[in-house]
């Protein structure tokens, strides 16, 4: 018979946290509503005496993300105007921690290192909206490192 697994050991979304790090700073994060980060794999063709379908070899990978914040944090708009009056480029570092309490799978430490903001928005009204104000930040990235990881649960 087929292992089905625990509901509990789901892990929420909404239980973690998320610190910033910009030149060497470490903020609490706490106004983020979402981020998500993931490695593209870079692949070539790989076409074989023999073989009726093409494989594929995975030469290099490329680290792209999004973030979610509340709009009023002004961190992004003052690294785009150091890099505007001073060259010095938009880069920080993350640490995301999943921690659902509730569940087996345990705690999981992501660092997300030298991210480069695809760029920053400057202002925003929306006299529409019936929501509060939200930025959507684009990124790559070009390191990661796990500190700890989910456990396995059976």
């Amino acid at each position: 018979m087929a292992k089905i697994m625990q509901t509990e050991n789901a892990v929420s979304g909404k239980e973690g946290i998320l610190y910033l790090t910009i030149n060497g700073s470490s903020l609490e994060y706490a106004e983020i509503t979402k981020f998500e980060s993931k490695i593209e794999y870079t692949k070539a063709d790989v076409k074989r005496i023999g073989a009726r379908m093409d494989g594929s070899k995975i030469v290099g990978a490329k680290g792209t993300g999004n973030m979610t914040v509340y709009y009023h944090r002004p961190e992004m708009r003052a690294m785009a105007l150091e890099y505007l009056r001073t060259g010095k480029s938009p880069m920080f570092d993350v640490m995301v921690v999943n921690e659902d309490i509730t569940s087996m799978a345990g705690k999981q430490t992501t660092i997300i290192k030298n991210i480069v903001p695809d760029g920053a928005l400057l202002a925003m009204l929306d006299g529409e909206s019936d929501d509060v104000l939200k930025e959507e930040i684009a990124f790559t990235f070009d390191d990661f490192d796990l500190l700890n990881q989910f456990k396995v649960t059976n």
